[in-house]
């Protein structure tokens, strides 16, 4: 069959179209396989990164079957699935990120011959639901990381992870309600659990009552009305940071509420609604070093909420609506740094800084600024902090900011009865907008 001049040269430019075509699929197909860097001449750190912008299934050939791998990270590379033997053979891997994909199930089978695995990060992927067994393949697990999904768990899947000491299961679908009280019942060794961005109200009281040496609780941001009652059992003596910020809680008005927390060094309730606080409250909290109340709608401090707390060193109460600071509140800690920044006092007590270092007390860093102060009570407060060395804020003291208030009495006047006088003063420079040189 003869072809004229025209069909050869379209047949030509057709052929040369399918090579390009070809060469360019070909080009796609191999740019989106992660590559893989060995760290080291031993292949004891494997880095792969992903090329292209399409997803991929882990396939075995690209990081199995090497007896010298113990560190793998995967985390970034578009991986949508993982084939059951992706991970044959990697004898001596300690380390496995699979975090920052696209992963809806994990298939871990082929980890049978990692025993030695003791880090597993699956953060930050697509999980609704751990398949059954997930994690039977790797018992002797320290660290799992889990967060960033949007997990249901299932009672017994933590449960062959008799060894696991750190679990981060923040920023998921967890609902409170629907857990199990056993989801935890192997998982005696957590030190560290990572709850925060879920709901976690109406939790099972007894969920962590298996845990018998947590160090550290995070529940943050978990929508609670209140201390929940599986954070503070008898058998959590052990935890020495509970994080409760961002949350919802208005009232500590049970003097009995951390009772049971007598090892705990850091309390952080800040961002919260609190307004109700007993006196006693963090009184069996002996050890505590640092509490921390920012944000909140406290406006009344008991006449003995810190007394005789003797490791007490750094207390942040700025943020709220305190009107009244009673130096006994503060007597007998250690407080080393004491912010009282943005409330609603307009005096403290004569030479209240050397009262607190008579008492105990190693203040060196005392922020009050953003007060509605009465000038003379402020001047003499500055003229207290500077002879005893002690840090403020003196950014706010530049004469660029409204910072005290004065009537033509000028004197101090350390009664609170006075206190709506001058605050109102205060609030109405400051609605105003007038520089500290205007008259008030």
């Amino acid at each position: 069959m003869m072809l004229g001049i025209s069909q050869r040269n379209n047949m030509a430019y057709l052929q040369q179209y399918w090579s390009i075509y070809v060469l360019f699929t070909i080009s796609v197909l191999v740019e989106t396989i992660p590559t893989c860097k060995y760290i080291d001449s031993r292949d004891v750190e494997v880095v792969c990164n992903k090329n292209g912008d399409t997803n991929y299934v882990l396939k075995r050939g690209l990081v199995s079957d090497n007896n010298r791998t113990i560190s793998l990270s995967l985390q970034g590379c578009r991986l949508s699935d993982v084939d059951n033997d992706s991970f044959k053979n990697l004898n001596s891997l300690k380390y496995l990120d699979l975090s920052q994909n696209q992963i809806s199930k994990v298939k871990l089978d082929s980890l049978d011959s990692s025993k030695q695995l003791i880090y597993l990060n699956l953060s930050h992927n697509l999980f609704s639901e751990l398949q059954p067994g997930s994690f039977d393949k790797t018992p002797n697990l320290d660290v799992l990381d889990l967060s960033g999904n949007r997990l249901m768990l299932n009672l017994g899947i933590f449960d062959p992870l008799t060894k696991l000491r750190h679990l981060d299961l923040s920023n998921n679908n967890l609902q409170g309600k629907d857990l199990d009280p056993f989801l935890f019942g192997h998982n005696t060794q957590i030190r560290y659990l990572d709850l925060s961005i879920n709901d976690m109200n109406d939790a099972p009281h007894t969920l962590l009552d298996a845990v018998q040496v947590l160090e550290l609780l995070n529940l943050e941001r978990c929508l609670l009305k209140e201390v929940p009652k599986f954070a503070i059992r008898a058998n959590l003596k052990t935890m020495k940071h509970l994080i409760l910020s961002t949350n919802q809680i208005t009232d500590l008005g049970d003097g009995t509420t951390f009772i049971n927390l007598v090892n705990l060094e850091k309390l952080n309730i800040n961002d919260n609604a609190l307004e109700q606080i007993h006196g006693d409250v963090f009184k069996p909290l002996k050890k505590l070093k640092v509490i921390v109340l920012r944000a909140n709608k406290i406006k009344y401090l008991p006449d003995n909420l810190f007394t005789n707390m003797k490791n007490l060193a750094n207390i942040d109460l700025s943020n709220n609506i305190i009107d009244t600071v009673p130096v006994n509140a503060f007597r007998g800690t250690s407080v080393k740094n004491l912010n009282l920044s943005n409330n609603r006092f307009t005096y403290l007590t004569d030479n209240f800084a050397l009262e607190l270092r008579n008492s105990g007390a190693k203040l060196t860093k005392f922020y009050f600024n953003q007060n509605p102060w009465q000038c003379a009570c402020l001047m003499a407060l500055l003229s207290e902090v500077k002879k005893l060395e002690i840090t403020y804020n003196s950014l706010h003291y530049d004469g660029k900011y409204p910072i005290c208030v004065t009537t033509r009495d000028v004197f101090c006047k350390r009664h609170d009865t006075f206190n709506a006088v001058f605050t109102e003063l205060y609030d109405d420079i400051v609605s105003a907008g007038k520089s500290v040189e205007e008259p008030i």
